[in-house]
């Protein structure tokens, strides 16, 4: 199919399938399968799959060099409030004399996307206005003007940016949503005219319906050649779409908080997942093992765990690796017995050796999931990991790392 291409960026949709049901059971499928790539091929990062979320710039528990060398992290959020401390201009990332990347010493190898909060945000005290977004940032509540966040986008440069979206903390009124749209797209045309940089930019789909936003959507198509991707505030509106979007990649932005939830969003057509979940059971002690679409029940007909909660006692003598037959640094090294060990000490290595596992299952689950709907059986295969798997994670029992903020709002 026709590829998606702006500021050195390619979106190549290789493959889409529109079958007659969604992985929740009901809907049409629209699952698809593409590589987002920086001209040259320098860096590609195949969809559907993850962007890991990070805190201060760096993924949680992961130093660069790990990240690097034992993940096959492709992307990285990056959220411009994490690094307000204090009124600009004094603010370091801001006086910067070089990239993003530099700032944060990012490894080369994976994307960086920036954008004016985390995912999911924390609720603020105060409200946004016309020229800028409340934020909670490590020394309180501030004010992020967009004019910052705009010159933050032209000096840092970013792999991508997202354009700011006019996101309140309840559900919009009638009078609520029309500012939103507003706003938004006030803010995409400034963003857009300001970026001399030619940084590739994601524009924001509001969680509203398609109808109060249908003027905004008008003026993305008329604007198309300027924007690299669409970013998902509601991962539904995905099928709603209007089809001269259909070749921009897709960031689902709206929590896909397990595997189920992730397999919906990609049978409505989403491309790329912020996926919290990750560092949400590394921090609750629990190593995935899940895969897709998973084999048969067990014997006694009862479904898998998603993962195995590692301060259960009874891993504290067990030499298995963390899941069966998985290949990462984690399970090739060290065993649930060692693991276990360290995070009743709160040895931070625990919680490292975690990460890497848990991103390993995630990117085999993705590579799966890509595998599935190129040989047209994605919709067979989410049936089945239905069938073997439980819905939810299990529940968290012991406490999390105690050197880090918590990924939870």
């Amino acid at each position: 199919m026709a590829a998606a291409a702006n500021s050195g960026m390619v979106f190549d949709l290789r493959t889409a399938r529109r079958t007659g049901g969604s992985a929740s059971g009901g809907g049409d499928d629209s699952a698809r399968v593409g590589r987002f790539a920086a001209t040259g091929g320098v860096v590609s990062f195949d969809t559907p799959n993850f962007i890991a979320h990070a805190s201060r710039g760096a993924v949680p528990h992961l130093s660069g060099d790990n990240l690097r060398d034992h993940t096959d992290v492709g992307a990285v959020y990056v959220a411009l409030e994490d690094f307000v401390e204090k009124w600009h201009p004094n603010v370091p990332v801001y006086n910067h004399p070089s990239t993003l990347r530099d700032f944060i010493s990012h490894p080369s190898n994976s994307l960086l996307i920036l954008a004016p909060r985390r995912s999911p945000p924390v609720t603020t005290a105060a409200s946004n206005t016309d020229a800028s977004i409340a934020i909670l940032t490590s020394v309180g509540f501030r004010v992020l003007k967009v004019d910052d966040y705009f010159n933050a986008v032209s000096s840092l440069k970013p792999d991508i940016a997202i354009s700011p979206p006019d996101l309140p903390h309840q559900t919009p009124g009638k009078n609520r949503g029309p500012k939103m749209v507003f706003r938004t797209e006030l803010w995409l045309g400034e963003l857009i005219k300001r970026n001399t940089s030619n940084v590739p930019i994601f524009a924001p789909i509001l969680p509203l319906d398609i109808e109060q936003q249908s003027y905004y959507l008008d003026h993305l198509k008329e604007h198309i050649s300027s924007l690299t991707g669409l970013a998902l505030y509601d991962a539904r509106l995905a099928v709603e779409l209007p089809e001269e979007l259909e070749g921009l990649p897709r960031l689902s932005l709206d929590d896909a908080l397990t595997p189920l939830k992730v397999l919906q969003q990609v049978s409505w057509g989403v491309d790329m997942f912020n996926l919290v979940f990750l560092t949400q059971m590394t921090d609750a002690g629990i190593s995935l093992e899940f895969q897709f679409p998973g084999e048969a029940t067990t014997k006694d007909g009862k479904k898998k765990a998603l993962g195995v909660d590692l301060w259960n006692k009874e891993y504290g003598t067990s030499l298995e690796p963390l899941a069966a037959g998985c290949k990462c640094y984690a399970c090739r090294k060290h065993h649930r017995a060692y693991v276990q060990h360290l995070l009743t000490a709160k040895e931070m290595t625990a919680w490292v050796l975690l990460q890497i596992h848990n991103s390993n299952i995630v990117s085999n689950f993705f590579i799966a999931i890509r595998e599935s709907i190129t040989q047209g059986t994605f919709e067979k295969d989410c049936k089945t990991f239905a069938e073997v798997y439980k819905e939810e994670f299990p529940e968290k029992t012991g406490h999390g790392p105690r050197y880090h903020f918590p990924s939870l709002p």
